[in-house]
């Protein structure tokens, strides 16, 4: 194996980069011309979240997907759901993973401000 070594400067200098060694002067910002009040556009509203929403469970998943929302638990609940109502569709265990996941749908839905906090939602089949 052979080594190869750098060779030593005998007056070595530091490493300065060119940002730090000489900062070039900012120029001074100019002056916008400010439209007079009347002109200036007022932000608009933001739309209010809906206070009802009808949706299925994959639109309900997309939707919250979409909005950055984690659709794990939804996704969970709704394969519960779905496995209770092939099982038995009246069963008091069915209408209580349905209520589950519905409210849980509508949590994610407000965190997200998609759904009035006082907002309700209803899964279509």
């Amino acid at each position: 194996m052979r080594w190869k070594f750098w060779q030593v400067e005998e007056e070595a200098q530091p490493v300065v980069p060119e940002e730090v060694a000489a900062p070039s002067p900012e120029p001074a910002p100019e002056p916008l011309d400010e439209p007079p009040a009347e002109q200036q556009r007022q932000p608009e509203p933001e739309p209010e979240a809906p206070a009802q929403v009808t949706l299925t469970i994959d639109e309900a998943k997309g939707v919250i997907k979409e909005a950055g929302g984690d659709v794990i638990q939804v996704g969970f609940l709704a394969s519960a759901y779905r496995r209770n109502l092939e099982d038995d569709p009246e069963s008091q265990e069915t209408a209580a993973s349905r209520k589950r996941l519905r409210e849980l749908v509508g949590k994610r839905l407000k965190d997200r401000g998609l759904l009035a906090s006082d907002g309700i939602v209803e899964l279509r089949d």
